[in-house]
């Protein structure tokens, strides 16, 4: 049986009732318009992206509603956690092989 790679994409702190736009490898995977970080938490909203038999995928983030985009690239070999906040106008990434903790 094949391993199928997870990509846990988490858009955490800066979001302010944003329109989101996620691609992986340039495939749409989240689109959403209100986006908005649940101060308590430091999270908005979360989406699990299959990434096939893993390996390097080029995830990028934009606002269509600011002028704000990130591309990051990254290796995955079974699940790798992304989080995406927005400071200013910059999209800042951090990556995990565990989970991160939202209260």
């Amino acid at each position: 049986m094949a391993v199928v790679a997870v990509l846990d994409i988490a858009l955490e702190e800066g979001f302010e009732g944003d329109s989101v736009v996620v691609e992986v490898d340039g495939r749409r995977v989240f689109e959403r318009d209100g986006v908005r970080t649940r101060m308590q938490i430091g999270l908005a909203d979360t989406v699990e992206v299959p990434a096939g038999d893993g390996g390097d995928v080029d995830v990028e983030v934009r606002l269509p509603s600011r002028p704000v985009t990130g591309r990051l690239r990254v290796h995955v070999t079974d699940r790798l956690h992304v989080g995406v906040s927005v400071h200013g106008d910059a999209v800042v990434f951090r990556t995990s092989p565990t989970p991160f903790g939202y209260v």
